[in-house]
Order: C-alpha cells, then structure tokens, then sequence
C-alpha cells in the first residue's frame, strides 16, 4: 500500500506559504562547496519539495536531479518548470546507490522522519547514495526553534489570494511538534516533526560511515550551540578521502563571511 501524501492539499499553495524562506541561504552554501567536488559531480537534492533549490542549481549549470515522497509536491515542481528531473522515492528506501558526489537533504526534511531509527535509517541511505569522499549536507531545526517560535502558537497570515490558519503544539516528552494548517475554509492538514538532538544525528552519521566535517548555526555558520534553532551538518563518506580539512575550513570561513 503506498503512504499517504500529506502535501497533497497543501502542495499548488506551498510556494506562496514559503515565500518568507530565504532559500539563497542555502544556495550560497552548496555553491561554496562546489569547489571541493570533482569537475564533473553530480548533485542529488532529496526531499526537494516544489523544487526551488534544485531549479536554481540547474539554472547555473549543474547536473542536478531531485526526489520527494510527495507525489503532489513533485507534480507541482513540475509544473513550476516541466523539465526538472525529478522522481518520487522515500528518504528511507532511495533508488540510487553510489553515483553522486554530493547529496542535499535540507529544509528539516529529517525532521519529519518521526522514528529514530529511521531516521538512521535515512541517512544511512542518503550516505549510500554518495561516492567515496562525497559530502552529505542536511540540517534540522532544533526543541529551541519549536519552543521559542510555535509550541502553543495560534496564528494568522493573509497570502496572494487566500489566507491561513495556523495551531502549533510540542510535547517534550516525545520531542514531537504538530502544527495544523487551515486554507481559507478547507480541511486542515496537521504536520508533525520529531526534534533531534546534534548527537543524534552525528551518532548517526557515524553508523553510516559518515566523517563529520562541521555543525554549524545555520544563521551565522559558526560552532552549532545549545541555542541554535537550525543546525546544519556536513559529512563526506569515508575518513581520507574527500577534500582536506585545510580546503574545507577555507569554505567554511567564506560561507561564514558571507553571513554577515
């Protein structure tokens, strides 16, 4: 039987409701570290959603393909622009096996992976995806993110043409965020989110014989701390392949410059 698609209702109204995010964010990332793949890499962004990172890739010239569970969510991708490559796949059970050179899961896609050891799982995939000395570059959003900005949050916003209703709740015993969705006077869809710790997710880069190269603030991309409210990681599969810990940390300091 196959899972049910939760953006299904969401997904035609997804790009006006994200038209806060500053996706350039990560597009000054990944195009920072583009220098430290071979010549000739590939690039697959998971989790693409509608496809906002990947169209923006592809317009600068990579060889880039994305995959979401979403099948509404990749229709609507396609419909942005109709020759994206994309494919639907979940996180945890992906087609391809080595042939990337880099790997995107970003926006905490892991997030919505609610078990922890599947969450394992998933990255363990997403490293299986990666030639040797590849990167993996992903993020989460942290408890702090959830506790300062929607637990028990009720709020309105007016978009182009429609409005939104939104309800946001967290248990800290189950580390698990729910926020409901309500356009106009439709059905509401309710998101659920699970909060991992920076352990558990070097933990389990680990497993995947994933080497940590950095855990950063994703707002400032320096040292990941306990207030952060994104994290982002990034790991090359394998210990002495990849780029020098010398040429990563001159990324790192652009990407950091950059910030300000």
């Amino acid at each position: 039987m196959s899972r049910p698609d939760d953006f299904s209702g969401l997904a035609r109204y997804y790009d006006h409701l994200m038209s806060h995010v500053n996706y350039g964010r990560w597009y000054l990332v990944v195009t920072e570290l583009a220098p430290l793949l071979p010549d000739a890499f590939r690039h697959l962004d998971a989790a693409c959603g509608t496809g906002t990172l990947l169209r923006a890739l592809r317009r600068a010239g990579w060889d880039s393909v994305g995959i979401d569970l979403s099948a509404s969510m990749l229709a609507q991708a396609r419909a942005n622009e109709p020759a994206v490559p994309v494919v639907r796949a979940d996180l945890r059970r992906l087609p391809w096996k080595p042939c990337f050179n880099l790997t995107t899961c970003l926006f905490d896609s892991l997030n919505f992976v609610l078990d922890p050891g599947e969450m394992r799982r998933a990255i363990a995939e997403l490293a299986a995806t990666l030639d040797e000395g590849g990167l993996l570059y992903c993020d989460i959003v942290t408890e702090r993110m959830v506790l300062d900005h929607f637990a028990d949050q009720e709020w309105v916003e007016r978009n182009a043409g429609f409005s939104t209703r939104w309800s946001s709740r967290y248990s800290r015993t189950t580390r698990i965020s729910e926020t409901d969705v309500r356009i106009n006077s439709g059905p509401v869809y309710t998101f659920r989110e699970r909060m991992y710790a920076r352990e558990d997710v070097e933990q389990a880069f680990a497993a995947a014989g994933l080497t940590l190269l950095g855990a950063y603030d994703a707002e400032t991309w320096r040292a990941a701390r306990a207030r952060s409210i994104r994290i982002d990681f990034v790991a090359v599969k394998g210990e002495s392949a990849g780029p020098s810990a010398r040429a990563f940390e001159k990324a790192a300091a652009r990407i950091r410059r950059m910030m300000v």
